[in-house]
């Protein structure tokens, strides 16, 4: 996120690092990179720096800091798993509704945008993926189910489009853009469906997916290697999950991937069921969003603009 959270300070933050982790940060700073969560970087001043996120994204992030945890002590290099505490935990409440997880800071750099445009990097991370499919789940692995994030609400403000919204500056824009696609959305919604039952009736195999791993995810360190970061989103999942990220682009990198994960081929509709899934969630999303208090700032200006890609307009 570009907006660092004003209910969380940095003094707060070297506070828990200190507490709980026995990490004394002579500086922190906040770090406005990627999308969803917080981030800062802490430093001590003989030199070692850690990466600190907070978010808001309730008890499934501790599940998932387990399992990431559990593949990295596995020997699975490309993992960024987090720090344990003193304690032994891997997540720990900051504030009421927040949790925080401390990882490694590593050097290294990452695109801005999901794309894969390199095509020795697309093969690179096809066959770390087709690793991490062939990989036994771990126990405290969740399960993916086929629920849209906030599909309650954007089906609320599909039945709320004849009346102002004003909670915030992108309230009534996002009404009058949801109100010129209304008929585009309950289509989405409806193919979604459709396909979320073909793919469930499937006895194809479901494996540990990481969930996003598109090029902003991945960390390209001075070694030449990829490591993913954001193991937020792993779950238990059909493989077309991470394909739909990976596949795709000038060259066809499926071999790279069979070679790892073995001779198994993505399928159509999961393919399409997951491009259809992220639309669907991302305009959910910003519809919720902008249907609740809001100011104009750098996230909610990219929110906007995240929206207009994703709902025509």
């Amino acid at each position: 996120m570009r907006t660092e959270p004003a209910e969380i300070s940095r003094d707060l933050v070297a506070g828990i690092l200190e507490e709980h982790w026995g990490f004394r940060a002579a500086e922190v700073t906040y770090a406005p990179v990627g999308f969803g969560s917080h981030h800062w970087i802490a430093s001590d001043t003989d030199g070692p720096r850690w990466f600190v996120t907070a978010d808001q994204r309730g008890p499934q992030v501790e599940a998932a800091m387990r399992t990431a945890k559990e593949l990295a002590d596995r020997g699975h290099e490309f993992v960024v798993a987090p720090l344990a505490d003193l304690d032994g935990r891997l997540v720990r409440e900051l504030l009421t509704g927040w949790t925080v997880s401390v990882l490694p800071y590593l050097h290294g750099w990452s695109t801005p945008d999901g794309a894969w445009d390199d095509p020795a990097e697309r093969e690179q991370i096809a066959r770390i993926v087709g690793r991490l499919h062939a990989t036994t789940a771990p126990e405290s692995l969740q399960r993916w189910d086929f629920a849209v994030p906030d599909r309650d609400a954007l089906l609320a403000a599909l039945e709320d489009l004849k009346r102002p919204w004003s909670a915030g500056p992108y309230s009534e824009p996002a009404r009058l853009r949801l109100a010129g696609a209304h008929a585009y959305v309950h289509s989405m919604l409806d193919h979604y469906d459709a396909l979320a039952r073909e793919v469930d009736a499937s006895d194809e195999p479901w494996v540990v997916t990481h969930g996003e791993p598109h090029s902003a995810n991945v960390l390209r360190t001075a070694d030449g290697a990829m490591r993913l970061v954001d193991w937020e989103t792993v779950r238990l999942a059909p493989r077309e999950r991470d394909l739909k990220a990976v596949l795709g682009g000038p060259t066809d990198v499926l071999p790279a991937y069979q070679s790892e994960a073995g001779p198994v081929s993505p399928r159509a509709a999961a393919l399409e069921l997951f491009d259809v899934w992220w639309s669907v969630a991302e305009i959910a999303s910003y519809i919720r969003l902008f249907r609740e208090p809001h100011v104009e700032s750098e996230d909610s200006k990219e929110s906007w603009r995240e929206l207009t890609e994703y709902l025509p307009g």
